[in-house]
């Protein structure tokens, strides 16, 4: 299996040294972190988003998750791949920052070139990607996330044309 954590903290500066302490009492169990805000020259958000790719057991993992929560201040969401569970389409209030995660079985290299197809033609909606090589069920797969932005209408077909690719497992997660 394979479990992303999605992390809002709504005041960075009151929970980062908290919400760090607890990532590093797990380090262990974290692969990958990806962190942004909004920033501009005029403007330094307050509120931040992180994306963590965990491995390990699922006491460890879920040891982890259980600590964040004590956190006062974040909201916590999930999506995790295995081959059990089929995708669930589920809309997303307006304004939503929506996070995509999207594993591709390398079996079919075909299913490589159409995702970038999609990803391309849905260029406009897509303000942060970060890939993954992973290994899905002792197969090689590629695990990409993305943060969608922009037209609510284009982020919901690039979600449908993902769902039609034979070989990719998709989950969103909304905050």
């Amino acid at each position: 299996m394979i479990k992303i954590l999605g992390i809002r903290i709504t005041d960075r500066i009151k929970e980062a040294g908290r919400t760090q302490e607890v990532l590093s009492g797990h380090a262990q169990v974290i692969t990958t972190r990806l962190g942004f805000h909004e920033l501009t020259t005029e403007l330094c958000s307050r509120e931040a988003y992180m994306i963590l790719h965990l491995s390990g057991d699922k006491a460890a993992t879920g040891k982890l998750v259980s600590d964040l929560g004590e956190i006062g201040g974040i909201e916590l969401r999930d999506m995790e791949f295995d081959n059990t569970r089929p995708f669930i389409n589920f809309h997303s209030e307006e304004g939503a920052l929506r996070i995509l995660g999207i594993l591709i079985e390398k079996k079919d290299h075909k299913a490589v070139t159409t995702v970038q197809n999609a990803f391309t033609s849905y260029g406009c909606v897509i303000r942060t990607r970060l890939g993954l090589n992973e290994d899905f069920y002792g197969h090689p797969a590629g695990l990409i996330i993305l943060e969608l932005a922009g037209d609510e209408i284009q982020m919901d077909l690039l979600e449908e044309d993902l769902q039609k690719i034979t070989g990719v497992h998709l989950r969103k997660m909304t905050f």
